[in-house]
């Protein structure tokens, strides 16, 4: 398996360095140890007067090799760096650093190559425990983790085939939701072989914020219907730039009066109202995108949506204690356009009695 990428220089800040990196850390995901050596692949290009040779490349483990362009490269000539990584009977996350040294700079650059090695189980029926159909998996769903708006968030998910068949997706089939892309590695796994899932999860807009739990489903080819169901957690954030300094001081800034409320002792079977003030202490307008609760006992109102420069608004919340007692914590999310909190949680405590 090869990891490569296109290189865009466009938006690569040049520096007085002769070589530019398209990437210096390059993720091989999840890796079988079954299938032998994978490898990535860095391109570099000379921006330098003066022309470059690579002349060596170190690595800092017997479990990793170099093969690089041994050719001159002229200013605005593109080379490359392909490292293999072996898995053979080595466990767990890896990250390997490989240095390359150049006539112009002894020191070298460094580039990362990094992953998680899942070597072979002693018993595939134990730690392949959940089933869907003949796919046996680790858990009972797949937590995507933290994604953001407008970026790929992928996740590799090993599995066991414990078909008498091979299997692969039938892409005729799937239809999956526009934000989701399930892929398999290789396309077609073998019987009773290990393969994995690569779920590539991209959220766009405000409607995506907040907590996701999601059914996907996707067809093997077959003569038979098979319908494979898988569970995806994912919470969903908003993606904005990085702020330099000189931007800081002329940004929205949403201000909470409270983010941590203590209700104290209340009666089981009552209902709590209770309001917090939402401000705008910032030079922009304001933009609350979404505010959540993560419970149905929490009804949540909110006045407006849009703040200018030094407006408030509230935001009012009822607690209904049925069937609920002992101590107890909820969460209000609140989503907004501020790049610097764009995400902010206020934590409901009491003791029910």
């Amino acid at each position: 398996m090869l990891v490569g990428f296109t290189l865009d220089l466009s938006a690569q800040k040049l520096t007085d360095r002769a070589l530019i990196w398209e990437k210096n850390l390059v993720d091989l995901g999840t890796v079988l140890e079954e299938y032998g050596e994978v490898y990535a692949e860095f391109f570099v290009v000379n921006k330098g007067l003066l022309p470059v040779v690579m002349q060596e490349v170190i690595t800092d483990c017997g479990c990793t090799t170099a093969h690089f362009t041994k050719d001159t490269l002229h200013q605005d000539q593109i080379g490359s760096v392909v490292i293999s990584y072996d898995p053979i009977n080595r466990g767990g996350k890896f990250s390997k650093m490989v240095v390359v040294k150049t006539n112009l700079d002894l020191g070298g650059d460094t580039i990362f190559v990094q992953g998680n090695n899942v070597p072979l189980p002693e018993d595939f029926y134990a730690h392949y425990a959940y089933k869907v159909g003949d796919m046996g998996f680790k858990f009972s769903s797949i937590n995507m983790g933290e994604a953001f708006t407008g970026l790929k968030r992928t996740k590799h998910v090993d599995f066991y085939n414990f078909k008498d068949l091979p299997i692969t997706i039938d892409e005729f089939k799937t239809n999956l939701p526009p934000h989701i892309e399930v892929n398999m590695v290789p396309a077609l796994v073998p019987a009773k072989s290990r393969g994995i899932l690569e779920i590539t999860y991209t959220a766009e807009g405000v409607d995506f914020l907040g907590f996701q739990d999601e059914i996907i489903s996707f067809h093997l080819e077959s003569e038979k219907e098979e319908e494979v169901n898988l569970r995806l957690l994912t919470t969903v954030h908003e993606y904005f730039d990085p702020i330099t300094a000189s931007e800081a001081a002329n940004l929205p800034k949403l201000a909470i009066s409270e983010v941590n409320l203590d209700l104290k002792e209340i009666k089981s079977g009552s209902t709590v109202h209770r309001s917090i003030t939402l401000s705008n202490m910032g030079s922009q307008p304001v933009n609350i995108r979404k505010v959540i609760a993560n419970c149905e006992c929490l009804t949540l109102e909110l006045a407006k949506n849009d703040l200018m420069p030094g407006d408030k608004t509230e935001l009012k919340f009822s607690f209904d204690t049925h069937s609920r007692k002992g101590i107890d914590h909820k969460h209000i999310t609140v989503f907004s356009n501020d790049p610097l909190n764009p995400t902010r949680t206020i934590v409901i405590k009491s003791t029910i009695k």
